[in-house]
């Protein structure tokens, strides 16, 4: 596996328990999500990151660095998994995460993951995590923004992209340990 590797995906599409599959069968990888970085950074609440204003949400990204680096103090050699989103449904619009944010985390390997419109809706109204319910249609959308996003960063910083279907049984294997 590479040093840094994010994993993109709308909520509901199966990144956390892909990335948790990961880590716990390879225990010298870490993995965390954005949130999760955020929540420690800013003591609010994954809901209260995610709803906030477009300006809060890309201005709390500028403080992922840091609290990245806060997380991995004494492990920096290991390599990382990192759960995180292209774009945000803040209830009102999809904001775009924005690139500095992307480039700060150091990433060297950037995968997508994506999963029919009506799976992400099926598993949004089924987690017991706060999920953002959506009409198909929404979803579909909220997928296309988040490829768009995630393939800009990608050329920006000129890395290999690996963009893959969640399917039952599905594992982040082939991805982290291939070529980039």
């Amino acid at each position: 596996m590479n040093r840094c590797a994010l994993v993109f995906g709308v909520s509901g599409v199966g990144k956390t328990h892909a990335c948790a599959d990961y880590a716990a069968r390879h225990p010298d990888t870490l993995f965390v999500s954005a949130s999760s970085l955020l929540k420690a950074a800013t003591a609010e609440s994954s809901e209260a990151l995610r709803t906030a204003s477009p300006a809060k949400i890309r201005n709390n990204q500028s403080r992922l660095a840091d609290a990245l680096a806060a997380f991995r103090a004494g492990r920096e050699a290991l390599p990382i998994l990192i759960d995180a989103h292209g774009v945000i449904d803040n209830d009102s619009k999809f904001v775009r995460i924005p690139l500095s944010a992307i480039r700060s985390l150091s990433p060297d390997r950037l995968i997508l993951l994506e999963a029919a419109p009506a799976l992400v809706a099926e598993r949004r109204a089924t987690d017991a995590r706060p999920r953002p319910q959506r009409p198909i249609e929404a979803i579909v959308r909220e997928i296309a923004a988040e490829r768009d996003a995630v393939k800009s960063y990608a050329r920006a910083l000129d890395l290999d992209l690996a963009i893959a279907e969640v399917v039952p049984g599905f594992r982040l294997d082939t991805l982290l340990e291939g070529p980039c």
